[in-house]
């Protein structure tokens, strides 16, 4: 005959069930959240293209986002060309040259070229539909890649301190960055404007979340700029590696582990109460449990969290010593 209580069975079912459902809606609820913050692709298609705009040729590019690394503050773009609209076999389709922006591209800091404001004039591709289309086995492909610099966020109008931008590993995970595209095209020979459009882009950097502004080619027209590619392009760190952060390694939990170590102290040296071995030992697992989560932090700079270590992790350490010598 059972000795278990009707109360006590009905409690060991309440905490079976309760224990099954926890296992599975948390394992459910962390895919569901890991797929849903999961940081944005960098993608983008044209739907807007001026097809109105009277032309001979039209060039469409793809850009492929392949890497980001803050920390050397660069980004490298692998660029294709899609299409082009001449027709060939048409004695019309020159070559094209491809420019780009050479002040927001990352290139050698030892050339002895200075930099300038002036129009570019050396051509970052020549594109020559004629050889893609009847040469297409031997000549070149029709991709290349650039390297941009990764700057600072600057808000036109605001204060631009970094304090305002956030664009400082100081301020991880919460910092912001910025870079900008900027390319046009020209006919080789008359050096007439040649409609460039951005149709499609793709890329995904782990632990970045990366959104792009595109310049809208209704709005080139209308202010009578030739069609052309603009991109302003915002990186910052994912949805998720923020969560973690707040939930696992926020600064105020080993504050409020040593703040907890001080009321210890004072119950000890002030008012002569012992304590127990065991409650020493759960707070010096806790502390240094959150200098291990901290390097584990994707994409984190050098010597992050070391300050805490010393307002932190240190003060911890002589309270607990203090307490345990008087404790003895």
């Amino acid at each position: 005959m059972s000795t278990v209580s009707p109360s006590m069975a009905k409690k060991i079912r309440w905490c079976f069930f309760f224990s099954l459902a926890f296992v599975i809606v948390v394992p459910v609820l962390c895919i569901v959240l890991g797929k849903t913050l999961h940081p944005a692709e960098f993608a983008y298609i044209d739907l807007d293209s001026n097809d109105d705009v009277p032309r001979n040729q039209k060039i469409y590019l793809h850009a492929d986002l392949t890497s980001a690394d803050l920390k050397q503050g660069t980004m490298v773009i692998d660029w294709s060309i899609l299409l082009d609209t001449c027709d060939s076999t048409s004695t019309n389709c020159t070559s094209v040259n491809i420019y780009f922006d050479a002040n927001l591209l990352h290139s050698d800091t030892n050339s002895s070229e200075p930099s300038d404001n002036n129009r570019p004039t050396v051509p970052t591709f020549i594109w020559n539909v004629t050889a893609d289309d009847q040469d297409y086995y031997l000549s070149n492909s029709p991709k290349f890649q650039t390297e941009l610099f990764v700057f600072p966020q600057h808000k036109y109008g605001a204060i631009h301190e970094v304090r305002h931008t956030y664009s400082s590993d100081v301020y991880y995970p919460f910092d912001r960055y910025y870079a900008e595209v900027l390319a046009f095209a020209e006919d080789s020979i008359t050096n007439e404007s040649v409609p460039l459009v951005l149709d499609s882009t793709a890329g995904l950097v782990e632990g970045l979340k990366i959104s792009a502004d595109v310049a809208n080619s209704s709005a080139l027209a209308q202010e009578g700029l030739p069609q052309l590619i603009g991109i302003a392009i915002t990186l910052q760190r994912g949805t998720l590696i923020k969560i973690y952060y707040i939930t696992s390694c926020f600064p105020a939990k080993p504050g409020l582990i040593t703040i907890m170590i001080c009321l210890v102290m004072i119950m000890t040296v002030g008012f002569g109460f012992q304590q127990r071995n065991e409650i020493v030992v759960v707070p010096v697992g806790t502390v240094f449990a959150f200098t291990r989560l901290r390097l584990t932090m994707p994409g984190a700079p050098d010597g992050f969290g070391d300050i805490l270590d010393f307002v932190g992790v240190l003060p911890c350490l002589v309270l607990l010593s203090i307490s345990l010598s008087i404790s003895q």
